[in-house]
């Protein structure tokens, strides 16, 4: 084992040149360097390698599926460049996980479903609401759930998935002088 320098720049949280182990991976560096910044990229880290561009790495594989396909050993010399992300949006409401998600060009909301771990139990799931910048204004956007497969978020998207109403469809509620009072389903041709 000895030892490798290898640099890192671009939207790193902590750029410059480590002096790590020659059994160091592509995600050991992005370790040791605090990983992307708040402007950084986790979908298009590149690793460059005697002034070519060897591999672009997709984090997300890694962090979603646990693919390390691209946690490959480093080399004396190598770069790791990561660059300004170039769309992401923000998903809020009723989802497992909240937060910031950097979406690729290719990528529709079912992706962003499945990155943020899908609907919460109680969500609203036939619709979600999009708030979107343009370049004078805000506006507003409503996406129905048949066209949640075509739509690909736009950068800056703000998108809010609703509760669902505290109401029942199908529920009768008997009171007053009677054996079982309670709450029961409402059938429709029952008598």
């Amino acid at each position: 084992i000895r030892s490798i320098r290898v640099t890192v720049i671009g939207e790193a949280k902590k750029p410059g040149t480590y002096t790590v182990s020659s059994l160091t991976t592509l995600f050991n560096a992005l370790y040791l360097c605090g990983g992307p910044s708040d402007l950084g990229s986790y979908r298009a880290i590149e690793l460059i390698r005697g002034n070519e561009l060897k591999r672009t790495v997709d984090l997300y594989a890694f962090l979603t599926k646990g693919d390390q396909k691209d946690n490959i050993l480093l080399q004396e010399g190598d770069v790791i460049r990561i660059p300004y992300y170039t769309t992401r949006i923000t998903l809020n409401g009723s989802v497992k996980h909240k937060g910031k998600y950097e979406m690729l060009e290719s990528e529709t909301f079912n992706e962003v479903l499945r990155y943020s771990g899908g609907f919460a139990d109680d969500a609203y799931k036939a619709g979600v609401t999009i708030y979107q910048l343009t370049d004078t204004e805000r506006k507003i956007a409503d996406l129905q759930k048949n066209n949640y497969g075509n739509y690909k978020p736009l950068t800056g998207d703000s998108i809010v998935v609703g509760k669902l109403l505290n109401r029942y469809m199908n529920k009768l509620t008997i009171t007053g002088a009677v054996l079982r009072p309670g709450e029961y389903e409402l059938v429709n041709g029952s008598g």
